[in-house]
């Protein structure tokens, strides 16, 4: 039996800002994530990262259930620029 993924209101009002590709990269990893659960592997963090994006998730196995509770975007490339750039 697989475990279901559910995606909190505040983590799917986020995910609805996020270019398509990256939400089916993070849904696809997701799925993935479930069915190595269901094989009975425990995850070693509660969170993806896929792109910039950090998602956050709990296991709930007595109820076979994946549940997303946070995504966060990043935009990583960013800050070692901004912190390499002269300070005239």
């Amino acid at each position: 039996m697989s475990y279901r993924i559910q995606v909190q209101p505040e983590a799917g009002t986020l995910l609805r800002t996020l270019a398509p590709h990256t939400v089916l990269r993070l849904g696809r990893a997701l799925a993935d994530l479930a069915d190595t659960i269901a094989d009975g592997e425990t995850p070693e963090q509660s969170e993806l990262r896929v792109d910039d994006c950090v998602l956050q998730f709990v296991v709930n196995h007595a109820h076979r259930l994946v549940e997303v509770v946070h995504v966060e975007q990043r935009d990583e490339a960013a800050a070692p620029y901004a912190a390499a750039a002269p300070t005239a």
